[in-house]
């Protein structure tokens, strides 16, 4: 059985997915609009630990 499987068919078929996920990510990435990056930019970022809920 496992010689029966061609790997350079397997590599071709995994190249392909690849491209096409990061085609997909890439598009997604260039529609979001103005707005949405901005609010990705405005996440802080910092080294100390912080509770979601405010402390509560």
């Amino acid at each position: 059985m496992i010689r029966a499987i061609d790997y350079s068919d397997c590599a071709e078929i995994a190249l392909a997915l690849f491209c096409f996920a990061f085609g997909l990510m890439f598009f997604a990435t260039m529609r979001l609009s103005r707005n949405a990056t901005d609010r990705f930019a405005a996440i802080p970022l910092s080294d100390n630990v912080e509770t979601p809920r405010d402390g509560q």
